[in-house]
């Protein structure tokens, strides 16, 4: 008997143990529990704080009159010169009056919604009112501040009850109870989760104490519905049933949000006002019995919703791209945990411009070279603060919304002639031995119709339209984009293996780069935001920039989660990008940039500015990629389902840039930046052709040179026979095209 006694004892006192070893672990994971949440780390149903992402205006101070007045247009402004109040603006007077100060406030540009499709704002505790507080601990848990986390008088009747019901009737649940089953999502009716969640708030409260408790518990019941968006937490709630902030809540509006937490289903003001209004004044009589509140006049209040509406979207490619970078740089759970205050790096103007132009100008430019059936023409532009890579504008295609891919980013496409300023810009780094440049804009390359030996096989590219001659200028093979000189560069430089290394350093993907050196005339497939990379690296001197959307992220407990970019290394030579740069300039001055300035009957970008067309094969892609000191813009024109579009780029995406450029920095004044003189470079008129001084007979093109570099010989080439054996056929541009062909219906010439 006392060995079956012993037994018992023992077995009674290993199962207390065993018991007690498990509530002290459910304890523990309560407290890491809370330890994760409260570091804004987590993200999941029942705990997500979407990202807002938002573009500041400029100061007044540092913005020209008209700049200030496009930001407030952009924010809702109106026209007030008859009647001048805050929120309005008066372009007679050039003046802007804010809404609240001086400046204008930030563009919320989007709510960046996880996919449990919950919005919810951090409320700070000590930005609760008190009558929120008191309402909530009076209506949910008397005893908020005697226990522990578990209510044990409370847990027993519950457990009673459900004996006496033969099923899960009562809850029990303290505050903090509550606030754990938010955090771990069990919801099961079982005497097991009930005994884990009563440990695990046991465990949340040792960890974190009452004032912390209570703060998640601000932030995190369901308390009602818009449309396909969950509202959660008080902040939330108070913005979308009242349209302000939590501590603004007078006691009859505070009585009613926590009046709907047992069940938005059954209790939300604007679904069920009068079940509201009934708990609402059971609430409002709890607190004037229990903390002395005169609520006379709250019980009187009707419900007074003023339901916001749900937050817009603006810009969704720009948007986008944003919802990226924070995927790519802080992860799922920080983007959608941590209630980011997203700051981005938009101009709100430049970007307004895309949205408006690009659309109008598809079907212009579909009108003008013919439909396609694969869908409407689409266009994708980039610009970046060509100095410090911020993105300030983005142009994602025409159905962004609808398919959700965006073309500025995550397009790849063959950017055609468009890459060969790094082919000579690695040309303009190659030293002699002595330290002196290896090449300079007067060096030569073959430009004659010629067969390459590749490890491909023989390979014989051709210049477009037919144009060739016994050798090029490197000014010559840039500005008028010589695919043969361009090509003989690239071989004498090596191969593609040294233009892949550079066009990495410079941001490139260049994982699927052919190594052949067809990639030389742009073979490789690139998207519009790699493409302005480069464009900036060489505007700014040579050093590579970190294209980015976001200038910083912000979480809800004041961290910094995304800081400033820091300058990146330079890749470039000054020397070699001031050089290619200025060969550049020649494109827009004396070649094929020249639609850049306008077209007849419509201005372009009238400043300095450097650029480069691209066009593919069979004209299915059309690029323009540029600079000006200040913006580095690059623009793609073609079909998803890539067929001829009947036009080169030098007739649409060279026009288009100047366009957008002209049109988006008219607001800042007109006068336009400069580039650096430094390193310094001359001009020197030199033979196309020869790369020499020219003689008689010579085309001439005024191409850079660092002093003492410029040739001193004269060119002696016989150019009556020489250039007549290479002569072009003549080319006439599509809008010159157009001009004639409208000049001569107005003269009555019967068309060709």
């Amino acid at each position: 008997m006392v060995k079956t006694v012993l037994s018992l004892l023992i077995l009674l006192l290993v199962l207390a143990h065993v018991a007690l070893s498990r509530w002290e672990g459910w304890m523990l994971e309560g407290e890491a529990l809370g330890k994760a949440h409260q570091s804004l780390s987590v993200a999941h149903p029942g705990w997500s704080f979407p990202a807002h992402v938002i573009a500041r205006a400029p100061l007044r101070s540092m913005a020209t009159p008209q700049r200030f007045i496009a930001e407030a247009k952009a924010r809702g402004y109106v026209d007030g010169c008859a009647t001048p109040a805050p929120g309005t603006y008066c372009e007679k007077t050039s003046k802007v009056i804010a809404r609240s100060g001086e400046e204008l406030e930030p563009l919320q540009l989007a709510v960046l919604v996880g996919p449990d499709g919950e919005l919810r704002s951090h409320l700070p505790l000590a930005d609760a009112p008190k009558i929120l507080l008191d309402a909530i601990l009076a209506a949910e848990d008397r005893d908020f501040r005697a226990h522990h986390g578990v209510n044990f008088t409370s847990l027993l009747r519950a457990a009673f009850a459900n004996t006496r019901e033969g099923q899960y009737a009562q809850g029990g649940s303290t505050l903090t109870m509550q606030v754990v089953r938010s955090l771990n999502q069990h919801t099961e009716k079982k005497l097991e989760r009930k005994l884990r969640e009563a440990a695990e708030a046991m465990g949340l409260e040792r960890a974190l104490g009452k004032d912390a408790v209570l703060q998640m518990y601000l932030d995190a019941p369901y308390l009602g519905q818009q449309g396909s968006l969950s509202i959660c937490g008080f902040q939330e709630a108070a913005r979308h049933y009242f349209s302000k902030d939590a501590k603004d809540l007078d006691l009859a509006q505070a009585a009613t949000l926590v009046a709907v937490l047992p069940g938005p289903g059954k209790f939300a003001p604007d679904r069920h006002p009068d079940a509201c209004l009934a708990r609402r004044d059971r609430i409002l009589n709890e607190l004037h019995t229990r903390f002395g509140y005169d609520v006379t006049e709250a019980l009187k209040s009707p419900l007074a919703l003023r339901l916001e509406p749900p937050p817009p979207e603006r810009f969704p490619s720009y948007v986008h791209a944003v919802r990226l970078e924070l995927e790519k740089n802080l992860g799922h759970d920080v983007e959608y945990g941590s209630g980011l205050v997203v700051e981005t790096n938009l101009d709100v103007v430049m970007q307004q411009e895309a949205e408006t132009l690009f659309p109008l100008k598809s079907k212009v430019y579909e009108d003008l070279v013919g439909h396609q059936k694969s869908g409407p023409l689409q266009i994708a532009g980039v610009a970046l603060d060509a100095n410090t890579g911020a993105v300030r504008a983005l142009y994602g295609g025409l159905d962004l919304q609808s398919t959700g891919f965006n073309r500025a980013t995550q397009s790849h496409r063959q950017p055609g002639s468009s890459f060969k300023p790094l082919v000579y810009a690695l040309a303009f780094m190659k030293q002699q031995p002595d330290g002196t440049l290896a090449y300079s804009a007067a060096s030569t390359e073959p430009n004659a119709p010629r067969l390459f030996k590749t490890a491909q096989g023989p390979w014989q590219p051709h210049n477009v339209g037919g144009e060739s001659s016994v050798t090029a200028s490197l000014a010559q093979g840039l500005t008028w984009s010589q695919n043969i000189a361009t090509a003989s560069l690239l071989d004498d430089l090596g191969g593609a293996d040294p233009l892949i290394a550079l066009a990495k350093e410079v941001g490139f993907d260049t994982s699927n780069f052919p190594r052949e050196l067809g990639i030389a005339l742009g073979q490789a497939e690139v998207t519009p935001l790699e493409m302005a990379k480069l464009a900036a690296t060489i505007s700014n001197g040579g050093t590579r920039v970190e294209a980015t959307t976001i200038l910083r992220a912000v979480d809800a407990r004041g961290v910094e989660r995304i800081s400033p970019p820091a300058p990146g290394p330079r890749v470039l030579t000054p020397e070699a990008a001031a050089l290619t740069r200025d060969l550049m300039r020649l494109v827009i001055e004396a070649g094929t940039g020249g639609a850049t300035r306008g077209i007849p009957g419509e201005v372009g970008y009238g400043g300095p500015a450097m650029g480069k067309t691209g066009t593919t094969d069979a004209e299915k892609d059309l690029w323009f990629v540029g600079a000006t000191p200040k913006h580095a813009m690059v623009l793609w024109l073609g079909y998803d389902q890539p067929v001829r579009i009947g036009a080169a780029a030098a007739d649409l995406a060279a026009p288009l840039w100047g366009w957008w450029m002209g049109h988006s920095t008219r607001v800042d004044g007109t006068k336009y930046p400069e580039f650096s003189t430094e390193p310094k470079v001359v001009k020197q008129g030199i033979c196309t052709i020869s790369g020499l001084l020219p003689a008689e007979g010579c085309k001439v093109i005024w191409a850079p040179f660092l002093p003492g570099t410029q040739p001193k010989a004269i060119c002696t080439l016989d150019h009556a026979s020489t250039d007549a054996a290479y002569a072009p056929e003549a080319h006439e541009s599509l809008w010159k095209r157009k001009a004639r062909e409208a000049a001569e219906a107005d003269a009555g010439v019967a068309p060709q």
